[in-house]
Order: structure tokens, then C-alpha cells, then sequence
């Protein structure tokens, strides 16, 4: 594989209802760069399926087809952005799944930032933000995974990453992407 170029893309990972759209808004907000969701994105190369609340997938690699083609389409090589997404998924069966690396080879990031939280927490926030029940262990496992794929991810692009609790140390995340951009 040759040498990729980094895209000015932050990409911020975690489960569902860790924060990363919370944390985004105010990241657009300070350093006026633009926000996109994975999931958002996907939906548009879908030809405008909506999106729904269930956190379950049917075509993971589809999906991340169509992610890929769409961040060709709507990111410049010029804008700093930031891409919430994930590193696995549930499938079907409620089931985690990885995310191929090779789509964020195609994605290019400059940088990654994985959001953590307590899984009771998260638990909390998906309740009733989704009216959606969880396993605990399962929210533990899903972060668990989302962490070692970030870093895993990090080290084949040679790119840096930061795991941080948004709700304990904002200002850490913060700095790291000011470290970026400015």
C-alpha cells in the first residue's frame, strides 16, 4: 500500500450516546469547522432513507461504501471537518462488528478522537434519548472494541489519536483538536 495523504478529518468514534454529537456542536461552534455524521452521510448516498433510532445494521460494509463516497463528495482537501462515526457497529443480531480498516484508509483522517463515558451512563443517555435498553456489558464490550480499533487504526495510518470522557475533561479534546486546526 503507498502513502496516503491525511484529509483535514477529525474523526470522532464511539458508541451510541457517548456524546459525540454534543461534543461536535461545540467543536464546530469555537473553531468553525463543519460537522457531518457518519450515518447522516450514508443515508444521503442512499437516496434520502431516513434515518432511524435502531442501532442495529443490516449491511455494515455497504454502509461504509457509501460513507466513503459520499466524504469524496462533500469534503474538500482545503476545510478541516469532523466526521462522527464508529469503529464497530451492532449488527442484526445484536452483535458487534468491526468496521474495516480499509474504509478508514479511504476516509483519510488527520486525527482520531475516541469519546468514553461510564456504561451506566451511556445506558442512561440512550434510555431516553432512544427509548432504547441495553446491556450494560454490552455497552462495556462496544466501548471496549471501539477503543482497541481506534487505536489500532491510529497505528496503521500513523496518525494520533486521543481517548477522553467528554463530560470529565471537554477541554482536553478540545485543546487536542485547537492543536490541530490552528
Amino acid at each position: 500500500m503507498g502513502i496516503v495523504k491525511s484529509r483535514k478529518i477529525i474523526f470522532v468514534g464511539g458508541v451510541h450516546g457517548v456524546g459525540k454529537t454534543t461534543l461536535c456542536n461545540k467543536v464546530k461552534d469555537e473553531f468553525e469547522i463543519k460537522h457531518f455524521s457518519a450515518s447522516n452521510l450514508i443515508s444521503r448516498e442512499k437516496n434520502g432513507e431516513k434515518e432511524s433510532h435502531r442501532k442495529q445494521v443490516a449491511d455494515i460494509s455497504g454502509n461504509q461504501n457509501h460513507l466513503a463516497v459520499a466524504v469524496n463528495r462533500y469534503f474538500n482537501n482545503v476545510d478541516w471537518y469532523l466526521l462522527d462515526g464508529h469503529f464497530c457497529l451492532l449488527d442484526r443480531n445484536k452483535d458487534i462488528a468491526l468496521i474495516p480498516h480499509s474504509i478508514y484508509e479511504e476516509i483519510s483522517p488527520s486525527a482520531i478522537i475516541v469519546l468514553v463515558d461510564e456504561p451506566k451512563s451511556i445506558y442512561s443517555r440512550l434510555s431516553a434519548r432512544d427509548n432504547v435498553d441495553y446491556d450494560l456489558s454490552l455497552l462495556r464490550s462496544f466501548q471496549e472494541q471501539e477503543i482497541s480499533q481506534a487505536k489500532l487504526v491510529s497505528q496503521q495510518l500513523a496518525i494520533p489519536y486521543l481517548i477522553v470522557n467528554p463530560n470529565q475533561n471537554e477541554n482536553k479534546a478540545l485543546a487536542f483538536i485547537g492543536n490541530l486546526v490552528v
